[in-house]
C-alpha cells in the first residue's frame, strides 16, 4: 500500500477531535433563532432506533451538530407502526427530561451549564403522515421537518399538511425528483416556497441519490457530485438563492474515499451550501472542519462590514468593495458564529460563539 493510500486510511479514526466546536446555542430547550449554517454535519437516523434520545442528550455522537429522525427511506413498510411508537416513547423521554432540568430547586446550590444538543428534526415518508405527527404530544420539542420529494406537483399537499405545526417549527423540503431538472419548474418552485408555509424554510435540501436515480443512475466511485449529470446544483443554486433560500450539500457515501470526500467539502463551502449530510460518525469531524473559517477570512470580511469602509480598497493584497462583497461578507461572519474559526497559521480551531 502506497504512503497516500496510509495516510488516507487513518483521515477517519480521530472523530471526535473537534468537540470544542459543538455550539451553546443547542439548548435542551429549543433556542428563539437559529442560522442554517448550524447545520454542520447532519445524521440521519431511522426513528425505529432506540438510541436517539442518548444522541440527543450527546451521551452519543457528542459533536453531531443535527440529526434528522427518519421515516422515510431508512424505514421499510412493515416498520412504519414500530417508528411511529418509538418516536412518540421519544418525545415523552423528552418532555420529563426538559422538565426536570428546568427546576431550579434541583440546582440551587451549584451552577450548572444548560446542557446543549443538536439540531433535531424529523422526516416523515408523505404529506399525511406529517399531518399526523402534528398531533402528536410534545412534537414542539422538535426543531422542525425534512419533507421528502417535493415539487411543484407536490407543493399543495405538503402546504396543507403544516397547518397545524407551529409557525416556529423549521422546514427543509429536499429537491429530488424528476421535476427538478426543469429549471423553469424551479423558478416556479422557488415562489411556491415564498407564498406555501406559515413556517419558515429553514433550508433545502440536495437529495443527490435520489436524483441519480430519476437518471438511472448511481454516484460514481471517483468523482465529486458536482463532476456528474448531478452537477445540476449549480442550477439549483442559480434558480433557489437569489430568491433568499439556503442549500445544503448531498450526502457522500463512500467512506473508503476520504480524499475524494475533502475535495468534494471543499466544494461545497466554496459553493455557499450550508451544512452536509453524512453518513457515519467518521464524517462530523471533516465536516466542521471545512466549515470552519479561516482567520484570514474573517478578517476581510469584518473589514468590508466595518462601519467606516470606503467604497473601494485595498485589503491583504485584494481589493474589497462592500459594495458589491457585503452579501458574501455577511455570510462570512454567519458561519464563523455558527461553525467557529481556523487559524491558518497554526490550524488551530476555535469556536467564536
Amino acid at each position: 500500500m502506497s504512503d497516500m493510500q496510509n495516510n488516507e486510511s487513518t483521515l477517519y479514526q480521530n472523530t471526535q477531535s473537534y468537540a470544542h466546536l459543538i455550539t451553546e446555542r443547542h439548548a435542551m430547550l429549543k433556542p428563539h433563532a437559529h442560522h442554517p449554517y448550524q447545520l454542520g454535519a447532519s445524521l440521519y437516523m431511522p426513528a425505529t432506533r432506540q438510541d436517539i434520545w442518548q444522541v440527543i442528550k450527546r451521551d452519543k455522537l457528542p459533536t453531531i451538530n443535527s440529526i434528522i429522525i427518519c421515516l422515510e427511506d431508512a424505514v421499510s413498510h412493515n416498520d412504519v407502526e414500530l417508528a411511529l411508537e418509538r418516536l412518540q416513547t421519544l418525545l415523552h423521554t423528552w418532555a420529563t427530561h426538559v422538565d426536570s432540568i428546568n427546576d431550579p430547586s434541583k440546582h440551587a446550590d451549584i451552577q450548572i451549564e444548560q446542557p446543549t444538543r443538536p439540531l433535531v428534526f424529523i422526516r416523515p415518508r408523505h404529506p399525511a403522515m406529517l399531518e399526523q405527527l402534528s398531533g402528536f404530544a410534545h412534537i414542539d420539542l422538535i426543531d422542525g421537518f425534512v419533507m421528502p420529494k417535493v415539487d411543484m406537483y407536490s407543493l399543495s399537499n405538503w402546504r396543507m399538511a403544516c397547518q397545524n405545526l407551529s409557525t416556529e417549527q423549521l422546514l427543509m423540503p429536499t429537491l429530488e425528483t424528476a421535476a427538478l431538472f426543469n429549471p423553469h419548474h424551479n423558478q416556479e418552485l422557488a415562489i411556491g416556497f415564498k407564498e406555501a408555509f406559515s413556517q419558515p424554510v429553514f433550508a433545502l435540501r440536495i437529495g443527490g441519490n435520489d436524483l441519480f436515480a430519476a437518471l438511472r443512475l448511481r454516484r460514481p466511485k471517483n468523482s465529486i457530485v458536482y463532476d456528474t449529470p448531478i452537477g445540476i446544483a449549480y442550477q439549483l443554486l442559480g434558480c433557489f438563492v437569489p430568491h433568499g433560500f439556503y442549500l445544503t450539500a448531498p450526502v457522500f457515501e463512500y467512506l473508503d474515499q476520504p480524499t475524494l470526500f475533502m475535495q468534494e467539502l471543499t466544494r461545497d463551502v466554496s459553493l455557499g451550501l450550508v451544512g452536509k449530510t453524512v453518513i457515519h460518525p467518521s464524517q462530523i469531524a471533516l465536516v466542521q472542519q471545512a466549515y470552519c473559517v479561516p482567520l484570514s477570512i474573517l478578517d476581510e470580511a469584518q473589514a468590508i462590514l466595518h462601519s467606516e469602509a470606503k467604497a473601494v480598497f485595498k485589503y491583504n493584497n485584494t481589493m474589497l468593495e462592500p459594495a458589491t462583497h457585503r452579501a458574501w461578507a455577511t455570510e462570512i461572519v454567519n458561519r464563523a458564529e455558527a461553525c467557529g474559526t481556523l487559524d491558518d497559521g497554526n490550524n488551530d480551531y476555535t469556536a467564536r460563539l
